[in-house]
């Protein structure tokens, strides 16, 4: 795969890459399509008419929806409680198999890289706080991300993909959008990095292949995370 250009990154003023988590830096135990499942129900139980859901599928399109219908047929005290129902469910299906995770094929390699670059690491996820930690402690990582952004840190409405999720991470990494690369699987990434104005790489190793990317036009796709230092080394970088 030819390197390509990342579009916004300097190459003097790059400081830092945010990892997704699930099937990006480390291969997921999750059962996405049970969770999926079980947060249309925990919407539908909470009154949300079944004709609002996504036709797709699509759970945080369907979950952005539940709350602007909540927002104007509900009392006060709806969103805390379809939120904790909400975090409640995927929490039981996240935590299944947790200490099953490990780490993806040369994560560990891309991560000394750029240590070794003084390129700063994190991590966004819409996974919840007490399954990412195990995660990464399965995985053999917990200590390597001093900044994690995760599902449950903050409002469910301001997780990924809403932008402002992943504009807290380079926040409190005291950088800018334009200083950081964003790597995931998963066009919910794509959609965060875009409206967060920052570059974007796509990986292989989740439910999207090559030509699936391509059409969404990420700035990169790798192969997997094991491919980032090479892509950087060899890349053309926009001044």
């Amino acid at each position: 795969m030819n390197p390509m250009i990342v579009k916004g990154l300097n190459r003097e003023t790059f400081k830092a890459v945010i990892f997704d988590l699930d099937n990006t830096l480390i291969k997921s135990t999750i059962d996405f399509q049970v969770m999926n499942r079980a947060v249309a129900d925990a919407l539908l139980e909470n009154g949300l008419p079944k004709d609002i859901l996504d036709s797709k599928g699509r759970v945080n399109e369907s979950i952005v929806r539940a709350f602007a219908y909540f927002k104007t047929h509900s009392q006060d005290g709806w969103a805390e409680k379809l939120e904790a129902d909400l975090n409640r469910v995927s929490a039981e299906v996240e935590m299944a198999r947790v200490d099953e995770s490990r780490a993806m094929p040369g994560a560990f390699a891309t991560l000394e890289h750029l240590e070794s670059r003084d390129i700063a690491v994190a991590i966004l996820t819409r996974g919840s706080r007490a399954y990412t930690m195990r995660a990464l402690i399965a995985a053999g990582m917990e200590g390597r991300f001093p900044t994690i952004v995760c599902r449950d840190d903050h409002p469910l409405s301001e997780a990924k993909p809403n932008p402002l999720a992943l504009r807290r991470v380079f926040v409190q990494l005291g950088l800018s959008n334009s200083q950081c690369l964003f790597i995931g699987d998963h066009e919910t990434d794509l959609l965060c990095a875009k409206g967060a104005e920052m570059p974007f790489a796509a990986v292989l190793t989740g439910a999207y292949g090559y030509d699936s990317w391509k059409r969404l036009s990420p700035e990169v796709i790798i192969g997997s995370v094991a491919d980032l230092p090479a892509v950087l080394e060899g890349m053309t970088w926009n001044r």
